[in-house]
């Protein structure tokens, strides 16, 4: 194993955030937003997003052809069902997913104020769907990538294609069911394998973990019965370290795209 394997390389890539979209089993929030709800003359339908962000789907709001119906607090959306974009995964997920969840992750600097979640394949994904019992050890996330980063036959809309050339595929069926407003690309910085310079793939994979946060209490009941030098160590270091320990992962995995 090479070094470097452990630090991939970072690049600007051009790309649509199409490929975890056939995953999405919840949406989020931020529960502290006022979020305003539009009635747009253009399609005639409504739409619920910030209103700093209306820019996202007018070039020019000003202009636009559209009145503000409603104004919500992002608290006040916690729990709302909805209708997925695409229904592999509504039968295992129909009772605990596909609703609306509350984070403050959740910024208001791009895109519409709410962010799609597909707790496969982002950190914040993952922990938002434990909080919220979409997901547990028991009720493992949607994961239909394959290890050449292809969409397995539970996609079947688009299985055997790679999730990095099925975009415009994803794009078209969106626009076909009526489910797309706006499409765009975007340019980020996004890792990149140093060996085939290829974009790296994000996704869960099965690992070995020490249970560590069930026996928090004991630690921090060891920790106050002891004597310590310094005594700031004890309080401000140690035991702020122990009270946020996860589950220790012993089997760390890589994939490469």
């Amino acid at each position: 194993m090479d070094v470097r394997d452990f630090f991939p390389r970072f690049k600007a890539h051009n790309a649509y955030m199409n490929d975890s979209l056939v995953s999405n089993i919840a949406i989020c929030v931020h529960p502290d937003f006022e979020y305003v709800k539009i009635f747009d003359e253009a399609t005639g339908k409504n739409y619920i997003l910030l209103e700093s962000l209306l820019r996202t789907i007018y070039k020019d709001p000003k202009k636009a052809k559209f009145k503000i119906v409603d104004r919500i607090k992002g608290s006040a959306m916690l729990g709302w069902k909805y209708e997925p974009l695409f229904d592999y995964f509504y039968e295992e997920f129909k009772d605990h997913g596909f609703r609306i969840l509350n984070d403050t992750y959740v910024t208001a600097e791009d895109g519409v104020g709410l962010v799609h979640q597909a707790p496969a394949f982002g950190e914040d994904d993952y922990r938002v769907g434990m909080e919220h019992d979409v997901i547990s050890d028991k009720r493992l996330p949607p994961n239909p990538v394959d290890a050449n980063g292809c969409y397995t036959e539970e996609v079947r809309d688009f299985a055997g294609q790679h999730v990095k050339a099925a975009d415009k595929a994803i794009i078209k069926h969106l626009k076909g069911t009526g489910r797309l407003l706006v499409d765009s690309q975007i340019t980020h910085s996004y890792p990149y394998c140093w060996r085939s310079d290829t974009p790296l793939i994000y996704r869960a994979v099965p690992s070995w973990f020490v249970k560590v946060t069930p026996i928090i209490p004991q630690m921090l009941a060891g920790i106050e019965e002891s004597h310590w030098v310094p005594s700031f160590v004890k309080d401000r270091r140690f035991a702020s370290w122990i009270k946020n320990a996860r589950d220790w992962n012993i089997s760390r995995n890589r994939f490469w795209g």
